[in-house]
């Protein structure tokens, strides 16, 4: 009875590992298999670029006040600003945004020489009050016209500091999505390069990742007034030309494409 026991466990063993073999070879094979496919792939980037008219713009305006005291320099400065922020809104613009970002009152102490070793006396103070202006969604035509108009009654209104222009996109989602585009094409057309010149015929995309949009901005136009320091003092009024240019969007992209010789 015994040995019939131990005869049956040693039959029941050799069909359990030669039922589990097929498996295992399986297995075996398709993790070849796979290797195989992995290794046989080519990897290239894809570069899009897109070049697009803007269709908004950003701008600073500053008043700067200087006076011997502090209530002087700030109220100048409260006036002035006041009258800009209302010389803005006489122009009617459709969606233009004016607000205040930033209000500083330094004090301006006297020149001293390394050596001296006492406390700077305070000589006077100097108030600054900045306000952003922005425009979205109105096109590059409108753009060039009101810009101008904008600059043009801010420092007319007193404003005598005036920050570089901002161009930019009011959605540059749709921008990237053609630049994304065009990077999937210039991938395809390099791997193509690729296998025509080592001989092999791609079978087919694999994987592809894509990274986060490089937008690249105008430069922007720069422009500074100071009515206190320009000659004449202010009295002739010159219209600044606005030229929006374009905005480059680009992106990149990681293509992996089977092939087979």
């Amino acid at each position: 009875m015994k040995k019939s026991t131990k005869l049956i466990a040693a039959l029941a063993a050799l069909m359990a590992s030669a039922i589990s073999m097929p498996v295992f070879a399986d297995e075996a094979a398709n993790a070849a298999e796979t290797e195989e496919a992995e290794a046989r792939t080519v990897t290239v980037g894809g570069l899009g670029e897109v070049m697009v008219a803007p269709d908004s713009l950003r701008t600073s305006i500053s008043v700067r006040a200087r006076a011997t005291t502090l209530v002087e320099a700030r109220t100048e400065a409260a006036s002035k600003t006041r009258s800009i922020m209302q010389a803005l809104e006489r122009l009617r613009i459709p969606d233009m945004q004016v607000r205040t970002v930033e209000i500083t009152v330094t004090p301006i102490t006297e020149r001293q020489r390394e050596e001296d070793e006492t406390p700077p006396r305070i000589i006077g103070y100097e108030a600054e009050s900045r306000l952003s202006v922005a425009l979205r969604g109105v096109g590059t035509e409108i753009l060039r016209v009101v810009g101008p108009r904008i600059l043009d009654t801010a420092l007319g209104a007193g404003a005598n500091v005036v920050g570089g222009i901002d161009f930019f996109l009011s959605k540059p989602r749709e921008a990237y999505r053609l630049a994304l585009a065009a990077a999937v094409r210039d991938a395809e057309e390099n791997a193509k390069v690729v296998a025509g010149t080592a001989r092999v015929d791609l079978r087919g995309l694999r994987t592809i990742s894509t990274e986060v949009a490089r937008s690249i901005e105008y430069a922007q136009q720069a422009v500074y007034e100071d009515y206190g320091m320009a000659a004449g003092g202010g009295s002739e009024s010159v219209e600044f030309p606005v030229e929006p240019g374009e905005i480059r969007v680009t992106t990149q992209v990681t293509a992996s494409f089977d092939f087979a010789e």
